[in-house]
């Protein structure tokens, strides 16, 4: 065996990586039948299928998860699950897949399959195949046993609760497990003390919209069901039914780990592998929105708009508020109707004569008159009448919520409208759409297309073909949005209607970047909505909402702008370099702790290659000191310089320090090590024995932790690199560990990651 090596980078550590004619041994997936049990494995993960029953139970590094769950699916002709075959055969379909058919006479065939292509997590879907099948509920995970789901630790075992859109205030709630909960499209079961959890949820999101329902007592879960045939708070009819020789099931995510957050930002993961994110490389937009106070909103005027972006441009660009140059001036809703066609295109030539994008609105799959007036107003850009692109249920009647008639996406004239408005917005110039109310396009309805039975069908096709006029032009902000699907916009706005900085809406954002911040692993940037520092709030509620919007992505203000208090405010807060350099990472904070119900956490971490940026917030009416356990926000040992990135002040903190907080205060620091970045190197690699290698080396970090990645292809990013071993350095910062190998299988590349 030939083992050499040469000098790398990865990250900001430089290692040595080395070379070895080897290859990982259990790197693929086992597939095998033992007596009457299908046995699937790969990495930590075993599943075991009994083929008499037609249950499989799922184990985590050898420890059962969960006990015995079935497919169960709501045919038009009644409910049929696993258990009701009584034959069944197993095949593989691929490296990584088996599938499992059940037979029966008088049935619909069942297929169920399973992917093994994650080491923590695997992914299953169901099918049934016959003469004109239909069915408006698939389950590929039915559990219906009393303690059927066990995460093995019961200290604070939570369920959480993730809505399905940002409408009407909705929020988060990481509940207790003894509760009954129906979460959309995703939950998660976790010991928030130890981290130990479950994640498990649907990837795929063209036909179905999806939910988990689960009910547990004694921190176990008695009950869960992972389908698709939900239906959103919304809705009035019931979930479409999906019809044809063949139906499948939408393809759900079951993954487990020792930190619920690492495996909720895997299913994020696993879900970009079916639905590539929407691409964004501009960078995160700053700006301002005229929605955010009264004196615009709907009183939004083409001199208004005008006088704000000069503001912006002589008071605010100067001094650092921008992004690569760029700033936003973006009108909202009434923006795009209160000025005529004449003034919007002064606004854009406008804006980008100041150095600005300019920014507009647009809800695509909304009517904002009555029926009545539908009949007698004409689609702009088509011989539609409103009324013949309404959506409505099966009585003929116009389905109709938050004030707004729903649209049938699936319409030709639906569509005229859209192309109308956005290669209006294009011609003009604009860089930056706000597309609201979203969730009325995902509405059960009859469509116009009949080949479209459910309401996610008929958003999917109306949201392809928004982007698809758009065509790269302009930055796409979603609004009033379902979470899934993801791959139409840039950003989405995670709350409703919290612009104004006061310290109930910076905790009632704070609650979606607690509980999802993984979010922006599918959208390039989460959307906090918009600072105002006018008309109420404190020094200190102004300080908490700049801070929570830089730890979440998208960074505008909906200040006044436009008289000196106004600017006063706004040069005080949006010039903050410090904070504003945070903001333009664009990648979301991660929780430190997830156990506050419908609350928000108060202490998130993100690390910034050598460093590490911890927020601290305080949301009630009264000073408190909060202590930060370095350990726990996931930094390693050290002694570290801790800089408060409002005024730059500097102290030395080590295993945890503590934050002094005024009433409403939230403080952002930026921690580095105090003694400089160690750059931890192999020094050798040496046969040890005719199957495995010993690698030992030096320069670490005391009681750090590393990763040992190993991957056939050098020009891989990291990240897709497999993981292998997982140490701390010893008391002098060497490491030693032994690997396993197949002689003469294909080259290896090592690699060392530190945090």
């Amino acid at each position: 065996m030939e083992v050499r090596g040469f000098m790398g980078r990865h990250r900001t550590s430089p290692v040595l990586i080395w070379v070895v004619s080897s290859t990982v041994a259990g790197a693929s997936p086992s597939f095998q039948q033992v007596g009457n049990t299908l046995v699937m494995s790969n990495g930590n993960v075993r599943l075991e299928y009994n083929l008499n029953a037609g249950t499989t139970a799922f184990l985590w590094q050898k420890s059962q998860k969960i006990s015995a769950f079935y497919a169960g699916v709501g045919l038009s002709s009644g409910y049929v699950t696993g258990n009701n075959f009584s034959n069944r055969t197993w095949s593989v379909v691929s490296s990584n897949e088996v599938a499992v058919l059940s037979h029966s006479a008088g049935l619909p065939d069942m297929t169920q399959y399973f992917t093994l292509d994650q080491n923590d997590s695997f992914l299953t879907s169901v099918s049934m195949s016959g003469s004109n099948v239909s069915a408006n509920w698939m389950g590929p995970v039915v559990v219906s046993t009393t303690g059927g789901v066990d995460i093995g630790a019961y200290n604070d075992d939570r369920v959480l609760y993730v809505p399905f859109d940002n409408d009407d205030f909705y929020a988060y709630n990481a509940m207790p497990m003894a509760n009954a909960c129906l979460s959309y499209e995703v939950a998660a079961f976790y010991d928030n003390t130890t981290r130990n959890g479950m994640v498990v949820g649907s990837v795929t999101h063209d036909t179905w919209k999806s939910s988990v329902w689960s009910e547990g007592s004694n921190n176990k879960l008695d009950q869960m069901h992972i389908n698709g045939g939900a239906t959103s708070p919304w809705d009035v009819l019931p979930h479409g039914f999906v019809g044809g020789n063949v139906i499948s099931s939408p393809t759900v995510f079951v993954g487990f780990g020792n930190d619920w957050r690492t495996v909720m930002e895997n299913y994020a993961a696993e879900n970009a592998e079916f639905a590539p994110p929407l691409v964004w490389t501009n960078g995160v937009p700053f700006g301002w929105n005229s929605w955010g106070v009264t004196n615009y909103q709907s009183h939004i005027t083409y001199a208004a708009a005008i006088a704000v972006s000069d503001s912006i441009h002589t008071n605010l660009q100067p001094y650092g508020f921008a992004n690569q140059g760029k700033v936003y001036v973006n009108l909202d809703s009434y923006g795009t109707y209160n000025l005529s066609s004449s003034q919007l295109q002064n606004f854009v030539n406008h804006c980008h004569a100041n150095g600005q994008k300019a920014g507009i609105y647009f809800t695509p799959f909304t009517y904002w008159g009555t029926v009545s007036q539908s009949s007698n107003q004409v689609v702009p850009g088509s011989g539609y009448d409103y009324s013949d692109i309404l959506l409505r249920n099966t009585n003929g009647n116009a389905i109709s919520y938050d004030g707004a008639l729903a649209l049938d996406p699936t319409h030709p004239g639906t569509k005229l409208w859209i192309l109308n408005q956005v290669s209006s917005f294009v011609a003009e110039g604009f860089d930056y759409v706000k597309v609201d109310f979203l969730s009325h396009g995902a509405l059960e309805g009859v469509h116009y297309d009949t080949n479209v039975t459910t309401g996610i069908e008929a958003y999917n096709q109306g949201m392809q073909f928004l982007l698809n006029q758009v065509d790269g032009a302009m930055f796409i902000s979603e609004s009033i949005a379902p979470l899934f699907p993801y791959q139409y916009g840039h950003s989405r706005r995670i709350a409703c209607d919290a612009y104004t900085s006061l310290i109930s809406n910076t905790e009632y954002t704070m609650n979606s970047v607690t509980y999802g911040w993984w979010l922006d692993e599918l959208y390039p940037f989460n959307d906090p909505d918009m600072m105002v520092f006018d008309n109420g709030p404190n020094g200190n509620e102004d300080q908490s909402r700049l801070i929570n919007c830089a730890i979440t992505g998208v960074f505008l203000n909906g200040s006044i702008l436009t008289n000196a208090a106004s600017v006063a405010l706004a040069q005080t807060y949006l010039t903050n370099t410090a904070i504003a350099a945070v903001a333009r990472g664009g990648r979301t904070f991660t929780p430190v702790e997830g156990n506050t119900g419908t609350s928000a956490g108060n202490i998130f971490m993100r690390q910034d290659g050598t460093t590490w940026c911890i927020a601290v917030f305080n949301y009630t009416s009264s000073a408190t000191n909060e202590t930060v356990n370095l350990s726990r926000a996931g930094l390693p040992p050290g002694s570290f310089a801790a800089t408060n990135l409002w005024d730059g002040t500097v102290t030395t903190v080590s295993n945890s320090f503590n934050v002094s907080l005024n009433a409403r205060q939230a403080k952002l620091f930026r921690l580095a090590l105090a003694n400089g970045v160690p750059s931890p190197e192999f020094v050798t690699a040496t046969p040890a024995g005719v199957n495995s290698i010993n690698f030992i080396g030096s320069n670490g970090a005391p009681g750090w932790s590393y990763r040992v990645l190993v991957s056939t292809n050098l020009a891989l990013p990291a990240s897709q690199w497999l993981s292998i071993a997982t140490n701390t350095f010893d008391g002098h910062g060497n490491f030693n560990f032994t690997e396993s190998v197949t002689p003469d299988a294909p080259q290896q590349f090592y690699l060392l990651e530190t945090p």
